[in-house]
């Protein structure tokens, strides 16, 4: 699909040629950020980027971030750990407690550590989800890490994307699992 590229190509002649920005060094070279972002190939990685690859890459690692009055959908969603076809581990947890609660410190600190060990952010768009403060805080901190982000928007929701998937335009899909494969590489292959 693409012409083969030797893994010390640096990623600057990449941007260039195919008109992209890989949220990396420009003297950073292919096979490490390959290694780095989970693919195996620039090909792979270049439909990924598109938002076209509908298989999986590698495994990847989500944090979910969702408001918990969606849980029982968004326990729907963590199914597609067990499909063989689908290599997926999920970190995450729901959060009650307010964000500006005295606990909110150790809260934030426990989430902060699931976030960095995963490798994409998925935001889970329900009808009240936009408004939710943990919610955007779990993005922000996403992207300061730099890791993926994207949005999967729930069965039947109606509610507007979180501000910052908006204004960041991160893929974002609706229902459907080929969809929710391609925005997650999408965003894997983005990450800064």
């Amino acid at each position: 699909m693409f012409p083969v590229k030797r893994s010390d190509t640096k990623v600057q002649t990449i941007e260039s040629q195919y008109g992209i920005d890989l949220n990396v060094r420009s003297d950073a070279l292919l096979g490490n950020l390959l290694d780095e972002r989970g693919f195996d190939s620039l090909s792979q990685l270049l439909v990924a980027y598109r938002g076209q690859l509908r298989t999986p890459a590698r495994r990847r690692r989500l944090f979910l971030s969702f408001h918990a009055e969606d849980r029982a959908q968004v326990d729907g969603f963590r199914l597609m750990a067990y499909n063989p076809k689908l290599e997926l581990d999920f970190f995450d947890q729901s959060v009650r407690e307010p964000i500006d609660s005295e606990n909110s410190s150790y809260v934030k600190s426990q989430i902060r550590k699931k976030i960095q060990f995963c490798s994409v952010l998925v935001c889970l768009i329900g009808n009240g989800t936009a408004w939710r403060e943990w919610v955007d805080w779990e993005i922000r901190t996403a992207i300061e890490l730099g890791k993926g982000v994207c949005g999967v928007r729930l069965k039947n929701s109606t509610g507007r994307r979180p501000p910052l998937l908006a204004s960041r335009n991160f893929p974002v899909s609706g229902w459907d699992l080929d969809d929710m494969v391609s925005v997650i590489e999408c965003a894997a292959a983005r990450r800064s």
